[in-house]
């Protein structure tokens, strides 16, 4: 799917039949740039895994392997690796996991999503930085379905 809905890849499942735009399919989309950023892995094929191995599918499904095997970290880039964080990392992976659940309800919403990552760049006084753009949006934007 390209166009109107994005570019394969970042497109949620749920848009192949009901092909109407939603803040869960932006949460998708988002979380699949979040997973790029970590993996290093382009969202539509995956070749090779961390450890060598040999993979043929997408990111989204790569790291649900992953995550089902207790392997998440696996899917983090080498450069990454053995920096001291990898809690953080794993919690940075699971938020981005979180984002692109198969079921839409089952994903955060864009608000809930801003508090976490906020949350996770706190430990490191990065959001200070941003604070100068607020989010418009004081609230939960969950989608009623």
């Amino acid at each position: 799917m390209n166009g109107e809905f994005g570019e394969f890849g970042y497109v949620p499942p749920e848009y192949a039949s009901n092909p109407i735009a939603t803040t869960k399919g932006d949460v998708y989309a988002f979380g699949v740039v979040l997973l790029e950023l970590v993996t290093r892995q382009r969202p539509t094929e995956v070749s090779m895994d961390a450890a060598g191995e040999g993979f043929k599918g997408n990111l989204v499904y790569w790291t649900n392997q992953l995550l089902a095997a207790g392997r998440l970290l696996d899917s983090v880039d080498i450069s990454l690796r053995g920096k001291g964080s990898e809690e953080e990392i794993l919690h940075y992976l699971k938020i981005a996991v979180s984002c692109v659940a198969y079921n839409p309800r089952e994903r955060p919403s864009m608000y809930h999503l801003y508090l976490s990552l906020k949350s996770l760049g706190e430990k490191y006084n990065s959001s200070e930085h941003f604070d100068e753009f607020p989010l418009v949006y004081g609230r939960d934007d969950s989608e009623s379905h």
